[in-house]
């Protein structure tokens, strides 16, 4: 699960706006326009749990919706999340949704598990935080055209998380776990990203919550993940050619630390999500910040804040060598900032941007944001989780530098 959010700056918001409990059920109503964000300031339920209608006897229902991982391609809106099965049952899920204009109103399919838990395998216990991109990638001999990563676990208290990949022909699927081995008949493709390869043990998280990007709108991608270890946290950088799956190739990889190249002047980076501005040759970035719990509130490890941020890559002649240049002096520049004011809720994590299909820039001069709002609860899990709902917001992009 998405347990964990980390970082970052007290910095002013500049848009304000309400969607919070007393207005939670017009999420698809009003005003959306034509190319599927809200409006500049406005801030939308997404969508309803499809199961949402059956409650327990206190009246309240027992599913929940988070970690949004979302591309629009073709007049179609493409979301992916954390949820349950069963009610009551904290078991993460991924679930998908296609979302059309119907009209002027947004309105979404469905839902549809597109990945769960395998038994016997490194993601028995849970399977979340899902990113998605479209390019062209082969596995086992036949082609496919998106792929996957998501976090996958063993242990129930969710330590030891890992990083697998996973390919599709469309966006619904069906999706296939790349759980086979490469050409070499000894080393397994899945998990991509094992604990292991920071010398995880049991009292560590592991890795998750990553990002997928495009470099070529074919088989070179980046991938970003969350790293919680015995060297601390970061964000560990990968750019792999996964044009032939079963025979991959890790191109290069770096960390991203606190004051560290790309991110200097700010705390470390983790459970974020990037987009790529391909006109601009920038990247946007949006993170939770840090300081969890200083409310008095519970749960006190996710994140009140969120905070979206670019980088200008404009020097480079390759913009995704920025993120590999030990030498980097450009830092993250404040764009905006979700927190209660905007959404009407006391926590508010877990984000994703929503991008293309290759996890570049959806339309100029604006970013959407989805992320999730909750609200306080207690040591019992259900008591916060099913308060779990997606929102989307969104901001102007002008790249102008903001103290």
């Amino acid at each position: 699960m998405k347990n964990k959010s980390f970082v970052l700056l007290t910095l002013s918001i500049f848009a304000l706006c309400s969607c919070g409990p007393e207005n939670i059920d017009h999420g698809m109503q009003g005003d959306i326009m034509k190319d599927f964000l809200p409006e500049i300031g406005e801030c939308k339920l997404l969508f309803k749990h499809s199961q949402e209608e059956t409650v327990g006897d206190d009246g309240e229902d027992y599913f929940y919706n988070y970690c949004p991982s979302i591309f629009i391609e073709n007049n179609v809106e493409h979301v992916y999340y954390c949820t349950n099965k069963d009610w009551g049952n904290v078991v993460d899920q991924i679930g998908y949704r296609e979302g059309t204009m119907r009209g002027d109103e947004l309105g979404f399919s469905d839902e549809t598990l597109v990945i769960s838990p395998t038994e016997n395998t490194w993601d028995r216990t849970h399977t979340c935080d899902p990113t998605v991109i479209k390019g062209s990638f082969k596995y086992n001999g036949e082609n496919y055209s998106y792929l996957m990563a998501y976090l996958g676990c063993i242990p129930w208290n969710c330590k030891l998380n890992e990083t697998g990949i996973a390919v599709a022909k469309s966006p619904e699927g069906p999706w296939i776990k790349c759980n086979g081995m490469k050409s070499d008949g000894v080393t397994p493709i899945n998990p991509i990203v094992p604990y292991s390869d920071f010398n995880c043990n049991e009292n560590h998280w592991g890795t998750g919550q990553a990002c997928l990007m495009s470099v070529d709108k074919a088989g070179t991608v980046i991938l970003f993940t969350t790293v919680s270890c015995p060297q601390g946290g970061f964000t560990d950088v990968r750019e792999y050619d996964f044009s032939d799956i079963n025979n991959y190739v890790l191109k290069r990889e770096t960390k991203l630390f606190k004051d560290g190249g790309c991110v200097y002047g700010t705390n470390w980076i983790g459970n974020s999500e990037y987009c790529y501005d391909e006109v601009n040759k920038k990247f946007l970035l949006s993170k939770p910040r840090g300081g969890f719990g200083t409310d008095g509130g519970y749960p006190d490890f996710i994140a009140d804040t969120i905070d979206v941020y670019f980088c200008d890559a404009s020097n480079y002649e390759n913009p995704f060598d920025i993120f590999f240049d030990n030498q980097r002096t450009e830092t993250w520049h404040y764009l905006n900032t979700v927190n209660e004011a905007l959404s009407g809720y006391p926590r508010n994590h877990n984000c994703g941007l929503v991008t293309d299909e290759y996890q570049h820039m959806y339309r100029q001069g604006k970013i959407g944001v989805a992320f999730t709002s909750s609200q306080y609860g207690n040591q019992s899990a259900m008591s916060y989780l099913k308060t779990y709902r997606i929102f989307v917001t969104t901001f102007d992009v002008s790249y102008e530098y903001k103290l």
